[in-house]
């Protein structure tokens, strides 16, 4: 068409063409153009009255204005102008929680009813709002900086013990130079758990950046003051000890931290779906399984630079970073508490018990742990450490801590045939009868066991060798025992008259003139 517009380049090889005596048919064919396309360019140029070796020779602006066919003016609409007056008003009011489009349109409809239908009401509003919306590139220098986040989804694992599933959160750290990432599950979001992830994230890498920027999350912040450090106590000892400088992203400005903000898009597709099918026993293992998924992500070639997070890492950030500690950051809780007659100290939001030598009944001692292990002091002497269990409300207690009655009653508790029968066979083949008399014949073990104990008090009693000697007694008469006949003929001496050869059976009946005897009855027919 004699009105379109074509490229300032085709212009000017337009003119350049004309310039030399070309004909009409050799422009049109060369070009690619209609006869009333390069009829009408022809045609202004020779009105301009302007050389076309001058006019191929102006800037574009300056060759647009005075050949190209003006743009087409748009028709005046009262709607559109009736909507660009609320334009303002929309943006602001979709910034509200629950607010849509379709509401702000029934909302315009009902003002003005010969208003725009909900396709073009969306059409200009999608148009304004990216009119105002501008976007600031951010600049990051190698190895100045790490960024800090969570995932908001979570991963999970399946408990060994319960079979329960158990959620976890995805701790997620980057490099914005490299894009380095890194990534790790751990049990909660607590300030001992993010420290000790950001301790595992400077081991993997092997260096400190110089400034750590998180958001404000309540285990890296306290408060927003203008005047006062707004980070926390734990904060600030992770920072001193790995020489690291924290910063904070602004409240609501997620673009201040965009490349962890993208780094947990990118854990989303790469390790939780791939692995959405895979179940693991315990966090170690699930770990086990993101470092690998991670570590593959960074030897992966980025598609915009051509090499590998990993590549651009060691060539040219590794060397701007500084080093770190050989022992990792340790977030350490500490408390006072006074030893109860359990001897036994909480410990953690699992409120688990562990321990400690019986002797500190009653005495003040200072705890200390984290994630890995706990610590007791009484003063300056350590009187426990030991790997941390997390299993809430459980029990961790150490057979030299208790008292000699407590470990006594512990063994017995835990004691089981075998090793009934194992003392029995240390006194004799008779008592190791009984004893195996004892234990079958229960249908309930603890009970038997009961007897069993019993059974060997009375042997510490009145000694082994007796013990063995009324065995013997009772076999040679009967395939049947129990504790009641052992102890009846100890306390009757009936072992003891067997063993004199007299036989005799001590009666405990009185002997006075009112009890009557066998004599008594011998007329009875």
């Amino acid at each position: 068409m004699a009105n379109d517009k074509i490229t300032m380049l085709k212009l000017k090889r337009m003119l350049q063409l004309l310039d030399a005596g070309r004909s009409m048919n050799q422009v049109c064919a060369e070009l690619h153009m209609s006869k009333r396309t390069v009829h009408s360019y022809k045609e202004r140029a020779e009105q301009s009255e302007i050389p076309l070796y001058v006019l191929r020779q102006m800037p574009d602006e300056q060759l647009n204005a005075l050949l190209q066919p003006p743009s087409s003016v748009p028709v005046p609409d009262a709607r559109k102008a009736e909507l660009d007056k609320r334009l303002d008003h929309f943006l602001a009011e979709l910034k509200r929680p629950y607010v849509t489009k379709y509401l702000l349109w029934e909302e315009y409809r009902r003002e003005c009813p010969d208003g725009y239908q909900y396709t073009q009401f969306k059409k200009y509003l999608n148009q304004y709002r990216e009119s105002k919306e501008y976007s600031y590139s951010n600049t990051y220098l190698p190895g100045h900086e790490m960024l800090i986040d969570f995932a908001g989804d979570k991963l999970y694992y399946r408990d060994k013990g319960s079979g329960e599933w158990v959620p976890v959160d995805i701790l997620c750290c980057i490099l914005p130079y490299s894009n380095k990432a890194f990534a790790m599950a751990l049990p909660r979001t607590t300030q001992e758990w993010l420290f000790y992830g950001l301790g595992k994230c400077l081991q993997s890498w092997g260096r400190a950046p110089a400034i750590a920027r998180s958001d404000n999350m309540s285990q890296w912040v306290h408060r927003e003051s203008k005047y006062e450090r707004p980070f926390t106590e734990s904060t600030d000892e992770w920072a001193t000890y790995y020489d690291i400088i924290p910063d904070v992203a602004r409240v609501k400005k997620p673009k201040d931290k965009a490349p962890v903000e993208g780094l947990v898009s990118i854990v989303y597709k790469y390790v939780y779906a791939r692995m959405r099918d895979e179940v693991y026993d315990s966090l170690d293992a699930l770990n086990r399984r993101i470092a690998e998924l991670v570590a593959e992500l960074n030897d992966r070639p980025l598609s915009k630079r051509g090499r590998s997070r990993n590549e651009i890492f060691f060539e040219e950030e590794y060397s701007q970073m500084h080093g770190i500690p050989d022992t990792p950051f340790s977030f350490r809780y500490r408390k006072t508490v006074k030893v109860g007659p359990d001897y036994h100290v909480i410990v953690g939001e699992e409120q688990h018990r562990y321990s400690v030598p019986y002797k500190y009944v009653g005495s003040e001692v200072t705890v200390l742990w984290d994630v890995e292990t706990v610590e007791v002091y009484d003063g300056l002497t350590r009187i426990l450490s030991c790997k941390r269990d997390h299993t809430p409300y459980g029990k961790t207690t150490l057979d030299e801590h208790m008292p000699p009655n407590h470990l006594a009653y512990k063994r017995s508790r835990e004691k089981g045939a075998m090793d009934y029968l194992k003392r029995a066979s240390e006194i004799g083949p008779e008592t190791r009868w009984a004893i195996g008399k004892l234990l079958s014949g229960s249908v309930i073990p603890q009970y038997a066991y009961r007897d069993c104990d019993s059974f060997f008090r009375l042997a510490v009693n009145h000694g082994p060798k007796r013990i063995e000697s009324a065995c013997a007694l009772i076999h040679q008469s009967t395939e049947i025992f129990s504790f009641k006949l052992l102890k009846n003929m100890i306390r009757n001496n009936t072992d003891k008259a067997a063993a004199d050869g007299t036989d005799k059976v001590v009666s405990t009946t009185p002997n006075n003139p009112d009890v009557r005897g066998a004599s008594s009855y011998k007329h009875v027919s």
